[in-house]
């Protein structure tokens, strides 16, 4: 005859009893995971520019290689907005909290970022193209958080004044955003307190899909978005945690 012992644990403040087999199993559920999206590699080019110039110290540059020839994108809140996709992998849930975007306002070298209103949208698949389902947020929430400086400047091959754009790293607020795997699209527009502000590309890689898109609103028209012939993609993050499925 097998005897069995039992754990008891009593609280007196709650008078609440927990007995547990010495024979059972116990179960932990899974516990959510804090999980990064995204890469800025390739963004900050070293201490160097190509044509020889020594960054200021502390900063690198973020210089923009030929063919390509823009510093920056507009995505003004009203006139312009911007569009790239993310991918959530098989089997993953993810609850986003936070995407971070980066941009800089020529001739502005504050410490916080003037942006002081940020407007996004998430759909299903590519906005540009008819039948796309947004499936989150809308162009009247501001979900502008918080701004620092990245310590890059941004230049072109050859520019002689790099210190004119400074970038930052704008954080951007996502509320209750609960995602299932696939691949989404988010389309986004922000707007300064004062002056004309530009979301920097990254140099254009042969070995990755570079697919942005650029909405202008008072035409309701899509472009793709090229620099120099060749296309582009723009570079963001996203923090939150990984949800058991």
């Amino acid at each position: 005859m097998k005897t069995r012992f039992f754990l008891c644990l009593m609280s007196v403040a709650t008078l609440v009893f927990s007995c547990k087999s010495d024979d059972e199993e116990t179960v932990t559920a899974p516990q959510p995971e804090a999980f990064t999206y995204g890469s800025v590699t390739g963004m900050s080019t070293g201490s160097t520019s190509t044509g020889g110039t020594t960054v200021p110290a502390g900063y690198t540059w973020s210089e923009v290689k030929t063919p390509q020839s823009t510093w920056g994108l507009a995505a003004t809140a009203g006139d312009r907005m911007l569009a790239e996709d993310f991918q959530i992998p098989a089997g993953e849930k993810w609850n986003i909290q936070n995407f971070y975007f980066y941009a800089y306002q020529t001739n502005f070298s504050g410490a916080t970022f003037p942006v002081n209103e940020f407007y996004f949208e998430i759909y299903s698949s590519n906005p540009s193209v008819a039948g796309a389902v947004k499936v989150y947020g809308d162009l009247t929430t501001n979900r502008y958080v918080s701004s620092e400086e990245t310590k890059w400047y941004r230049i072109l091959q050859g520019q002689t004044d790099g210190t004119t754009r400074k970038i930052y790293k704008m954080k951007i607020q996502a509320t209750d955003l609960n995602l299932s795997a696939g691949t989404y699209w988010i389309k986004w527009g922000s707007k300064t307190s004062t002056g004309t502000h530009f979301y920097p590309q990254f140099p254009h890689d042969a070995s990755k899909v570079n697919n942005a898109q650029q909405f202008v609103i008072s035409t309701s028209t899509w472009l793709n978005l090229n620099d120099g012939g060749q296309t582009v993609s723009m570079p963001f993050e996203i923090s939150g945690t990984k949800l058991p499925n």
